[in-house]
């Protein structure tokens, strides 16, 4: 069975002796964050990411923690280093991971440097992390390519109380945006010293995928801790058998609010036509990725397969729950399309001979260097 919900690792001494496993389907991203290493330790590991990445054929994401610097009364952020930015520049990460707390312009500043250093493409990930940040969720989420719920750092401004009711909100919110969230801190903390999970914590795993949440991040559990090979194993487990449960909350009737484009509603309806029809993955032909991630946005019950253009584009799409990315540099037909994705199926282990796919694709403009918005939709057998 696929995993689904994403799993984000944070590097540390612990991790570099199972790099290798963590590239190799124990992890979906990695983060890397000054706290657990100094600058020439994070390079290493950062190369030695993209090494086993190439080696083993893996899309795994790179994710930089930036520096910053706060006020002595800790929330409140001064400005976030800019010779961070940079260092996730020249390394050439996939995303970066930013505080808010209260000062939306330096986050701003953050996207005008990317732009300035042609980083643009680098996903900014903005972390909710105190009350200033919740009470300006709905604008930080329009802002962000992703959101962050640091509930540690949260917790410690808000009534402990309003967390749960907080982190579904903002979770319901991200997966209305199409902006992939993510939650984090102490998922398995007694990990850190025992090969074993409470049971309180699995109920917190369990209960963030139910929510809708797009990955778990792991700090200290797989950095510092004791056992980051069963850490990665334990979630993995967690994860897999509540998707097997097919568990899902009320009935989402966001889409009725407003009108959408014409790829939103393509992947829209997918969802209705799995439950009319056996189908045992989706392949989804996009250039940016964001038909993937629209498809995603109403969890539809089997994997999605994206088709990207390049491995930058599939990484990007690492954070996104229930999607795996195929690369396919090529600008094919129509015909192309529907003939390779049974392949792209079965090579991806997403389908077998007999199954049943479904297809969306736009019609290609062959001779440009575009793909129009998807507008297709197609069954058919492997």
């Amino acid at each position: 069975m696929t995993r689904k919900s994403k799993v984000i690792a944070t590097l540390g001494n612990s991790t570099d002796s199972i790099l290798e496993k963590i590239v190799d389907g124990g992890a979906d991203a990695v983060l890397i964050d000054t706290y657990y290493g100094e600058e020439e330790e994070n390079v290493l590991r950062i190369e030695k990411i993209k090494q086993l990445r190439e080696k083993l054929n893996k899309n795994t994401a790179i994710i930089y923690d930036l520096d910053h610097i706060y006020a002595q009364s800790k929330y409140k952020l001064i400005k976030i280093e800019e010779e961070s930015v940079d260092f996730a520049c020249k390394h050439d990460v996939d995303f970066i991971a930013c505080p808010f707390v209260s000062n939306i312009d330096e986050i701003r500043k953050v996207k005008d440097i990317l732009t300035s250093r042609g980083k643009k493409d680098i996903g900014l990930i903005v972390k909710i992390d105190c009350k200033e940040a919740y009470d300006n969720i709905d604008e930080i989420i329009s802002f962000a390519d992703s959101i962050m719920i640091n509930r540690d750092e949260l917790g410690m401004e808000m009534p402990y109380q309003n967390l749960p009711s907080i982190q579904k909100e903002i979770i319901r919110k991200a997966n209305d945006s199409t902006k992939d969230v993510i939650l984090t801190t102490q998922m398995l903390h007694s990990m850190i010293y025992n090969p074993r999970p409470t049971r309180a914590e699995v109920s917190d795993v369990a209960n963030a995928i139910i929510d809708g949440v797009d990955a778990i991040m792991l700090i200290e559990e797989t950095a510092t801790g004791s056992y980051p090979k069963e850490v990665l194993e334990t979630v993995d487990r967690i994860i897999k058998y509540i998707e097997k449960q097919d568990i899902v909350n009320e009935e989402d009737t966001e889409y009725r609010k407003h009108k959408m484009d014409i790829a939103h509603a393509i992947s829209l309806s997918t969802k209705h036509l799995l439950d009319a029809v056996d189908v045992n993955n989706i392949v989804t032909y996009t250039k940016s990725g964001s038909t993937a991630k629209f498809i995603a946005r109403y969890r539809p019950k089997v994997p999605v397969l994206a088709v990207v253009p390049t491995k930058e584009k599939a990484r990007k799409l690492a954070l996104t729950r229930g999607v795996t990315a195929f690369i396919e540099p090529k600008t094919l037909t129509m015909e192309e399309m529907l003939e390779n994705a049974a392949q792209y199926s079965k090579e991806s282990g997403l389908a077998k001979e007999g199954d049943y796919i479904l297809i969306t694709a736009g019609q290609p403009d062959l001779g440009k260097d575009n793909v129009p918005p998807t507008d297709f939709v197609n069954i058919r057998s492997v």
